[in-house]
């Protein structure tokens, strides 16, 4: 496949989706924690997306890559960890806080590559962008520690799971996992992430309840087939087409897309110190993937949240 140089019409159409569809996972996950409690939705969700995805791999005949056991247990694990955090933090704090502190992890990895991988330094313009959104970071943890202390733990475990895909995010790109096909590294998240969070949510949670309103099974179905499987083979597809630097730069609308969605959809308020905080994190998105590395970063590619 011919690479392209720049987007196209077609390229911003299909991130602009993306987006939505990422920024409204969030949304159908709180939505539904009163029917099906946050370990099993993402027990559910990863063992559904699994089973697509491993369908679509025998599908498309894709070559599965020997001796990548160990990295794929890593950054399965890793990966359980974060979407663990994530769904629970939904159920304390709002679905807008919890996608801008998720959205922390561009900078986690920003940060990771400079110390950790040759070639891939920050520059000035980098630094300041991380710094920008950190202070973004702590306006939202102060505004709820001020607040509430149940919405602080559930802002907390958030910005934890954002860390966590950050260090997926850096597992991915300094193992062998890098040069495998991006379909079998997300098998290997969802499978583990599959046998993990199910355990939980017997462990914490006790025997599944079968969800008894169709708002909850169109909640595990969006986030099973759509988001987890649909959206990202679309990701997938488009980097192999794209420069992944390039379409990187629409993350910013992520959060954004979800503050909107979360005061639409859930009626949920933001004060002044969201809005600014919202801004800070948003810059520092945009920042790092334009002017942050002095060179285009390279590696390999994970699920998005």
């Amino acid at each position: 496949m011919i690479r392209k140089q720049s987007l196209d019409t077609f390229a911003v159409t299909a991130m602009l989706i993306l987006c939505s569809l990422w920024a409204l996972q969030q949304i159908a996950i709180k939505a539904i924690i009163p029917d099906v409690p946050p370990f099993w939705q993402a027990g559910i969700r990863s063992l559904g997306a699994a089973i697509v995805i491993a369908g679509w791999f025998r599908y498309a005949r894709l070559t599965w890559t020997r001796g990548l056991f160990w990295p794929g247990l890593l950054v399965g694990t890793l990966f359980s960890a974060e979407f663990g955090l994530l769904y629970v933090s939904l159920g304390y704090t709002d679905a807008a806080r919890a996608a801008l502190l998720l959205y922390t992890a561009p900078f986690v990895v920003a940060m990771g590559a400079h110390f950790l991988m040759p070639g891939e330094r920050l520059s000035i313009a980098g630094w300041i962008g991380i710094v920008i959104a950190f202070i973004g970071t702590g306006l939202v943890l102060r505004a709820s520690v001020s607040v509430d202390s149940q919405k602080f733990f559930g802002d907390a475990c958030a910005l934890g799971a954002g860390i966590l895909w950050g260090l997926t995010t850096l597992a991915i790109r300094m193992t062998g996992l890098a040069q495998a096909p991006a379909s079998q590294t997300l098998l290997y998240q969802l499978a583990v992430s599959a046998v993990l969070l199910t355990a939980a949510a017997f462990l914490f949670e006790g025997p599944p309840v079968m969800p008894g309103s169709l708002m909850a099974w169109s909640s595990l179905a969006y986030q099973t087939v759509i988001v987890a499987a649909l959206s990202f083979l679309a990701w997938f597809a488009l980097i192999a087409r794209y420069s992944a630097t390039k379409l990187s730069v629409f993350t910013f609308l992520t959060p954004l897309l979800a503050a909107l969605a979360g005061i639409v959809l859930l009626g949920e308020r933001i004060d002044g110190h969201h809005v600014l905080a919202l801004v800070c994190i948003v810059a520092g998105i945009v920042v790092v993937n334009i002017y942050g590395h002095r060179r285009a970063p390279a590696g390999g590619v994970r699920e998005k949240p």
